[in-house]
């Protein structure tokens, strides 16, 4: 089975030279069997504009194949209004709906199912387990563009948030790219960045995701092969659950 994995830094595939930064997706192939093949078109800095624009949904489509799933994730570089280059509005008819339809609509022509997933949250505090929304619009936006194409969508900005908050702001810190001097060889003075997610952050991320790919089929049969493919054991998101409402997590 094949995974085609579109969207930005946070998703990127990172190598040795970045790290301790991590994308959520290489940590997602820990809950697929390994010869599950994910194809990372994911990139630094990219919003659901400039990843078209830039010709690298091109690169995507040349590399699918009819049966591939695809999971798509923009929003955190598209709220960016200072940069023309980037940004686009989450408003109803607005470029943020219509790329992510343009993607759908090319990706099912060439036989691909893919999925939007939310932007995963950012970790902004305001007390020790209270937290304030960074992402304004954009994840109700890909949501109900989701239900209009009737395609599956998880609201991973409502899971993580949860989850991140729960953890509380002294805890959480050790999932972010947030941390002091000395620590990484990479980052010898250190880092303060609260959107870019180490190994630990990663794994928790995308075991929730893990556990609502594992919900998938049950209503939507042609996500069954995905949902079946995901090894159990992935985090019992009962807790998040409680917390954000159900309904409102998958489309």
């Amino acid at each position: 089975m094949r995974i085609l994995c579109l969207g930005d830094s946070i998703m990127q595939y990172n190598d040795c030279t970045t790290y301790p930064q991590t994308g959520w997706v290489q940590e997602l192939a820990r809950f697929f069997p390994t010869e599950t093949n994910f194809l990372h078109f994911a990139k630094n800095g990219r919003s659901s504009k400039s990843f078209i624009d830039e010709g690298r949904f091109e690169d995507v489509k040349k590399a699918a194949r009819t049966g591939d799933f695809a999971l798509i994730q923009f929003g955190h570089n598209d709220e960016k209004k200072q940069d023309p280059a980037r940004y686009t509005s989450p408003d109803e008819g607005g470029e943020y709906r219509k790329n992510l339809a343009f993607f759908v609509r090319e990706l099912q022509a060439l036989g691909v199912k893919p999925i939007i997933l939310t932007p995963m949250t950012r970790r902004k505090f305001v007390s020790e387990h209270k937290m304030e929304d960074t992402h304004g619009a954009y994840p109700e936006a890909a949501l109900a563009e989701a239900k209009k194409l009737n395609i599956p969508s998880i609201n991973m900005t409502a899971l993580t948030f949860a989850y991140v908050e729960r953890t509380g702001e002294a805890k959480s810190r050790r999932f972010f790219m947030n941390f002091d001097a000395g620590e990484y060889e990479n980052f010898p003075d250190g880092k303060s960045d609260n959107s870019h997610l180490r190994p630990d952050g990663a794994y928790a991320f995308a075991s929730i995701a893990a556990h609502e790919l594992l919900r998938l089929g049950k209503k939507w049969a042609d996500y069954r092969e995905l949902s079946d493919t995901v090894i159990t054991g992935a985090m019992d998101a009962s807790e998040f659950e409680k917390d954000t409402g159900d309904e409102k997590l998958m489309a």
